[in-house]
């Protein structure tokens, strides 16, 4: 809908950039306080690389899902502020980076991740805002009802369309608070994979409704399976750990000192 914010000279200033790299802010503002009382400076070596190696990832990801667009405009390719990034790629590829450099610098994966996890949901709000002014990710065509709005495509062509980005902005932020609300009260390793479990839910079931071009498996849209596979997958590590974890168990004030975030998951 808003693609371009403004012009300066022979640069645009994209509203998918603004609106991403504000939202990264915000969440890692709100981070910073409880990070840094959890494991000090260092989180942010582990959160940066993640982040590097998840958006290059996304964006390989993507690039790889579009290669007909992109033979066709090879300039395009690297080009991360025009928008397109592929979130399975980007959401594993930055997981497994940090994993890694926990395993590294004998930190808890799981601590460090559902510390993580609101911030991240939060970003994802703001992803999805930026898809609603920049065109993707948009719904299909329907009829006129309360989850419908002439919006256009990533083209510029208006339909009566799911307002699927504003659905997903709202759940997601909804899920960030949920999360947060629950960080005192689940283990980290539960609260991880609830987080991931209702994050993919989420998003296969907004999949119902988006019209963006993607990959079929037997009917079905590659991401929602593939959204499907994690939710189940996740709940069923979050309820395998619940039934060994006290859930109930409220962590006090010591165990928030960085001395408790080594390795133990």
């Amino acid at each position: 809908m808003y693609p371009i914010l403004g012009r300066y000279g022979p640069f645009f200033f994209y509203s998918y950039t603004a609106v991403v790299g504000s939202g990264l802010l915000i969440a890692l503002a709100l981070l910073r306080k409880p990070a840094r009382r959890a494991i000090g400076e260092r989180w942010w070596h582990g959160v940066v690389l993640a982040l590097l190696v998840g958006l290059w990832a996304g964006r390989a990801g993507f690039v790889a899902s579009q290669l007909d667009y992109f033979r066709l405009h090879p300039g395009e390719t690297w080009r991360l502020w025009l928008g397109g990034l592929n979130y399975h790629a980007a959401l594993l590829a930055a997981l497994g980076t940090l994993f890694l450099w926990t395993r590294v610098q004998a930190i808890s994966f799981y601590r460090l991740a559902a510390l993580l996890a609101p911030g991240a949901l939060l970003w994802a709000s703001a992803g999805w805002i930026a898809c609603w002014l920049h065109g993707c990710a948009y719904g299909r065509e329907t009829a006129l009802g309360w989850m419908a709005a002439d919006l256009p495509d990533q083209f510029g062509v208006y339909a009566v369309r799911y307002q699927t980005q504003l659905v997903g902005a709202s759940l997601f932020l909804f899920l960030a608070f949920l999360i947060w609300r629950l960080r005192s009260r689940l283990p980290a390793g539960p609260l991880f994979w609830f987080a991931l479990a209702v994050a993919s839910a989420g998003r296969a079931l907004i999949s119902l409704w988006r019209g963006d071009p993607m990959l079929e498996v037997l009917g079905w849209r590659l991401d929602t399976i593939i959204d499907s596979l994690l939710a189940l997958s996740a709940a069923s590590l979050f309820l395998g750990m619940a039934v060994r974890r006290d859930l109930t168990h409220r962590p006090t004030e010591e165990n928030d000192e960085p001395e408790s975030w080594s390795r133990t998951d």
